[in-house]
This record gives structure tokens, C-alpha cells and sequence, in this order.
């Protein structure tokens, strides 16, 4: 599997997604297309996830081991691709996502602990849109 903890960059999926995305080599239409069939492999639902970290970090509210990530990111992760994000996490924190049939699979610990990271992250970036959103209709109606 790759694993090395229940932390959402944990694992060498979610590296890799990172240091293409460093390498101006990541591909949101690859990844999109990964996630077209009913059933996410590991890869695409572990990119999915560590780009919702990167686009936390993006705003300020995670650190991530390499600052090139986040500065390459500044530059395509923008609000519309981190709700895209978003919506693709209902999918892979599903049973029709190879990686969290893999995780069930481990000890429940385990499970609940990278379970309990991945739905912290994608709640924390739920807020964070939200908050841009509430933003960016406070200064539309100031700017009437």
C-alpha cells in the first residue's frame, strides 16, 4: 500500500501527487479522468486528498514539508479547483474508494485515525471556502 502513517501525506501516492504538482507536472484533467469510473483507485483518492492539504496550506492553514509546493499551487488550486476537490472527497471516503477499503482493512485504530485526518481536512477546507465566499459577497455588496 505504500503507507507510512494515518497522516494524509502519509503514503507515496499522495508524494508523488505532491512533487508533480512541485514539477509543474500535475494534471487536473488526468486526475478527473481518474475519477470518472464509479470505483476511485488508491492513487487518484490518495492525489485527492493530499491536494486538499495542499490547498490548506495554500491558505495559510497547514504546513507542508517542501515551501515549493505551495508556491506552485498558489498558482492552480484556486477556490473553484479546491471545491472540485471537495466534491471528489464525498467519493473517496466512500466504500466505491480503493483507499478506504484498504484502510478498513488495517487495524480499526488505524482506520479511524486516517479517517479522523482526511475528514478534518476536508471540513477545515469547507470552512475555508465558506469564509472566502462570505468574503467575496461582503465586498461585492460594499463595492455597490
Amino acid at each position: 500500500m505504500g503507507t507510512w502513517s494515518t497522516e494524509i501525506l502519509g503514503n507515496d501516492s499522495a508524494m508523488d501527487a505532491l512533487g508533480d504538482l512541485a514539477a509543474g507536472e500535475f494534471s487536473f484533467t488526468e486526475l478527473a479522468e481518474d475519477l470518472k469510473d464509479d470505483y476511485i483507485d488508491s492513487s487518484a483518492g490518495d492525489a485527492v486528498l493530499a491536494l486538499i492539504e495542499v490547498a490548506l496550506a495554500v491558505r495559510g492553514l497547514r504546513e507542508l514539508p517542501e515551501d515549493d509546493v505551495v508556491d506552485a499551487a498558489r498558482i492552480v488550486l484556486d477556490d473553484d479547483r479546491a471545491a472540485w476537490l471537495l466534491a471528489q472527497s464525498d467519493r473517496v471516503l466512500s466504500l466505491d474508494s480503493e483507499v478506504f477499503q484498504l484502510w478498513q482493512e488495517t487495524s480499526e485504530r488505524s482506520f479511524r485515525e486516517w479517517l479522523g485526518n482526511a475528514e478534518a481536512a476536508v471540513a477545515d477546507l469547507r470552512r475555508a471556502l465558506e469564509a472566502s465566499a462570505g468574503v467575496e459577497t461582503l465586498e461585492s455588496a460594499h463595492d455597490r
